[in-house]
C-alpha cells in the first residue's frame, strides 16, 4: 500500500456505513411507527454506538491488511532469494582457436556437430562417442557450410540448468535443438557448420540470434539470446543477454 493512500475495501466500507445512517435518516423523515419512548437522547446514543463501533473497526482492519501485504512482501522475497540461489546462468565462448581437425583429442568434449543456415535455423544434428567420426562426419558436409564455430556453453550460474534447448530465434526454425543438462561449472559444446553462401564478398555479413532455454530445479523457465556474427572469413559473438524469466 502506497503511503497515503486508503485500498480501495476500505473507502467501500466506509461508504457502506454513511449509506446506511443516510438511508435511516431519511426514513424517519416519513411515517414508520417507532417505540414512543425513543427520545432525541436515544437516538444521539444510538448514532454514537453505531458509528463509534462502525469507525473503530477501521484501524483494525487496516492493521490486518498492512500485516498481511507485509508477509506477502516477505514470502515473495523469500522465493526470490531462493531462487536466485539456484539460477542457471549461461556463458557463451568461440573456443574455435582450441579446435582443429588435425587434432582429435580437442573433439572430445564435443556434444555434437549441427548446421546453421538462415533458411533453417540450427539443424542436422550429429553426436557420436567416438570423436574420429566427428572428423569424418565434418568431410561428408556440403561446401557451402565452410563457416566453422567452435561454440562453447558454460554454465556460470549456482545450480544445473535443465532442459536446455538451443534455437535461432531470427531464423524459421522448425523445433529447437535439446541437449543434455549442464551442471554448475559444466560447459556443453557444440561445432556450428555456418552456412557462406559461394558468391560472399568482403561486405557479407549475417547475423544469428541463438536462443537458449533452460529451467532450474524448482522449474523455473529461462531464456538467454547469444547473437553471432558471421562474415566471409570470420565470426564474433556479441554480448549475451542475461536470463530472463519466461
Amino acid at each position: 500500500m502506497k503511503k497515503g493512500k486508503l485500498p480501495l475495501w476500505i473507502l467501500g466500507y466506509a461508504a457502506v456505513i454513511l449509506v446506511i445512517a443516510v438511508v435511516i435518516n431519511v426514513a424517519m423523515g416519513f411515517s414508520i411507527p417507532t417505540n414512543a419512548g425513543l427520545t432525541a437522547p436515544t437516538w444521539l446514543g444510538f448514532w454514537g454506538s453505531y458509528l463509534g463501533g462502525a469507525i473503530g473497526c477501521i484501524p483494525a482492519l487496516l492493521a490486518l491488511y498492512d500485516n498481511r501485504r507485509e508477509a506477502r512482501l516477505q514470502h515473495e522475497e523469500s522465493e526470490k532469494s531462493r531462487r536466485l540461489a539456484a539460477m542457471p546462468v549461461i556463458a557463451c565462448e568461440d573456443n574455435s582457436t582450441a579446435f582443429s581437425l588435425d587434432q582429435i583429442d580437442s573433439l572430445l568434449n564435443l556434444s555434437g556437430i549441427v548446421l546453421l543456415d538462415k533458411e533453417s535455423g540450427i539443424h542436422n544434428l550429429y553426436t557420436t562417442f567416438d570423436p574420429k567420426n566427428y572428423a569424418e562426419h565434418l568431410k561428408q558436409i556440403d561446401d557451402s557450410y565452410s563457416g566453422l564455430v567452435f561454440f562453447d556453453f558454460r554454465n556460470i550460474g549456482l545450480g544445473p540448468a535443465l532442459n536446455v534447448s538451443v534455437s535461432c530465434s531470427n531464423c524459421p526454425q522448425k523445433k529447437p535443438l535439446l541437449m543434455k543438462s549442464i551442471g554448475s561449472s559444466e560447459t556443453r559444446s557444440l561445432l556450428l557448420c555456418l552456412q557462406i553462401p559461394f558468391e560472399a564478398d568482403s561486405s557479407y555479413f549475417a547475423r544469428y540470434d541463438i536462443e537458449i532455454t533452460f529451467s532450474d530445479i524448482f522449474g523455473n523457465h529461462y531464456v538467454q539470446v547469444q547473437p553471432l556474427l558471421s562474415r566471409k572469413s570470420q565470426h564474433a559473438l556479441s554480448n549475451i543477454s542475461i536470463p530472463t524469466l519466461v
